[in-house]
């Protein structure tokens, strides 16, 4: 008889704390940065050529597909994902001393300076090869 006085405030005292549990894993939960997007096709490897892999990052920027951005740049330089909005680009020519370079006349929604004004002008994609493949390590105008 003792117990079955003590069964009800003891099942509200687990739900209590189930639900406090709950409520601190949720606001844990909501300090996460953003879930990053997965890639929306294969990303290239460590067997694909710079070629290839240069070409897939363009078109990835183009279509403004931040995963394969992100998957195929490294902690060097700034990832081409949020702006500004790569509208067109035409490859120019290999560049840098060890070829590694790909020079691009690119056409922006607004200023890579961060200005309104977007427009066309030359830029440049540098890579290195990593375990993981050809990745961006620098860009710039040029």
């Amino acid at each position: 008889m003792a117990l079955s006085r003590w069964k009800t405030p003891l099942i509200a005292l687990a739900i209590v704390i189930g639900l406090g549990g709950t409520l601190v894993g949720g606001l844990a939960l909501m300090n996460l940065p953003p879930a990053v997007p997965a890639p929306r096709h294969p990303v290239p490897g460590p067997d694909a050529t710079l070629t290839s892999t240069s070409q897939a990052y363009m078109e990835a920027a183009k279509s403004n597909d931040c995963g394969m951005t992100r998957a195929l740049t490294t902690s060097n330089t700034t990832v081409w994902c949020d702006g500004p909005r790569l509208l067109a680009y035409t490859f120019v020519a290999r560049t840098g001393d060890d070829g590694t370079c790909m020079a691009y006349w690119i056409t922006t929604d607004r200023g890579l300076d961060g200005t309104d004004q977007g427009g066309s002008e030359p830029w440049s994609f540098c890579y290195r090869q990593t375990k993981a493949g050809w990745r961006l390590w620098d860009q710039g105008q040029g």
